[in-house]
């Protein structure tokens, strides 16, 4: 590992007052999607389908302008704006219910709103530890980070089944605008101790462009680009919609299937932890060459399993070995992004997370009516082998030392 338990750096006190407030925040905004996915699925799977899209589109259409702006502006301004921007979009959520109920224009334009103001927010949050940490430090910030978000992001389902029962959307709502609101509070006290390099003129579309370009001819960078899409376009799509159809085919109960499902993140969540405390490994290349390899393995294991159980343990592997790679990827790419770019950079990886959902959810259908889900599954395992390629190859990224 990059940095054992004797010559870790500590990591500043304002840091870890962000990211333990991160959690209070990932959490009300999970509470609030998953309240507003199960009321829109009242109306029909159609309207839930349209929800779930309209907060996804946004980051796909508007994440390079978020970025831009997040360059010209500096992270820490632009995660303020957002997160006002949150507590006023929860509070005319509760609004509008408590005036015109839940309706499907409530729900639709809900969506778009906190969609939107994604777009801009996760760009800045993405590049907020470097502001902290030099760059040895940086694996392990961001793998604390993210930990703190999978962490957040893995208790808010159930809590928001059982929120939305007792306090109803518009409660849920207020619930979400606290946390914004005390995510607000620590973001105006804490000031972190070093600075981006910001440029005059990143907003304007020759701005944008120029981060695309610089992404494109930096070395290394492609590649990571490709690895992740090729990762996400593998995994999103295989536990979130595979994982509900092997069950129906398989005779597994909504239980045992939300079981399998929660093992994904049970097995990242704990790899994240041991990243967290121990550091990444000094030469990245490997863990991010090994890394696909296990998603694969994990994604075949799931393809084949008729016992609820052995899907278990496939999804748990499938955690693990995302983490590994990202683990990785996510600090390395940070670091080889230009100072006065980084938040273009950071939001480029955000797209090319996002956009191989619209592209392959459509077809998941398609394979599975003639091949079947396992079928489906096992196409994504090879995709993720194809991520671990792309990676593996590229001399800039073998050469690289986290240290």
């Amino acid at each position: 590992m990059g940095a054992s338990g004797r010559d870790r750096v500590p990591l500043p006190k304002g840091f870890n007052a962000w990211v333990l407030t991160s959690v209070v925040t990932e959490l009300g905004t999970g509470v609030l999607a998953f309240a507003l996915t199960w009321v829109a699925s009242g109306y029909g799977p159609h309207l839930a389908a349209w929800v779930f899209t309209l907060t996804v589109l946004p980051a796909v259409l508007l994440g390079l302008l978020g970025g831009a702006v997040a360059d010209r502006f500096g992270p820490r301004r632009v995660m303020l704006a957002c997160t006002l921007a949150f507590v006023l979009i929860g509070s005319g959520i509760a609004l509008a219910v408590a005036v015109w109920s839940a309706a499907p224009p409530v729900l639709l334009a809900a969506a778009v709103l906190i969609g939107s103001a994604a777009a801009f927010y996760r760009p800045a949050v993405g590049v907020f530890p470097r502001l902290f940490v030099p760059e040895r430090s940086l694996g392990t910030a961001m793998a604390r980070s993210g930990m703190a978000g999978q962490l957040a992001r893995t208790i808010a389902p159930p809590l928001g089944g059982i929120l939305i029962g007792i306090i109803s959307l518009s409660g849920v709502a207020l619930l979400d605008v606290l946390g914004c609101l005390i995510m607000l509070i620590a973001l105006l006290a804490i000031r972190p101790p070093r600075r981006g390099d910001h440029l005059p003129d990143p907003v304007s579309v020759r701005g944008i462009v120029d981060g695309v370009r610089a992404a494109r001819t930096t070395p290394g960078v492609p590649a990571l680009l490709t690895g992740v899409s090729l990762m996400a376009g593998a995994v999103i799509p295989s536990v979130l919609l595979g994982i509900p159809l092997a069950a129906r085919e398989r005779g597994w109960t909504a239980a045992e299937a939300g079981l399998i499902e929660s093992g994904w993140i049970a097995g990242g969540l704990l790899t994240s932890a041991v990243f967290a405390w121990r550091g990444i490994a000094n030469r990245v290349w490997t863990p991010m060459v090994i890394g696909p390899c296990v998603v694969a393995l994990g994604l075949i294991v799931l393809a084949v399993s008729a016992d609820w159980r052995v899907g278990l343990a496939a999804t748990a592997l499938v955690g693990a070995g995302v983490v590994v790679f990202t683990a990785h990827v996510f600090p390395v790419y940070v670091l080889l992004a230009p100072a006065s770019k980084v938040s273009r950079f950071q939001s480029l990886l955000i797209v090319v997370q996002q956009a191989p959902q619209v592209i392959v959810n459509p077809l998941i259908g398609l394979i599975v009516g003639l091949l079947g889900t396992g079928a489906m599954i096992a196409a994504a395992s090879v995709i993720a082998v194809g991520a671990s390629f792309v990676v593996g190859r590229d001399r800039t990224l073998q050469a690289f030392r986290s240290e």
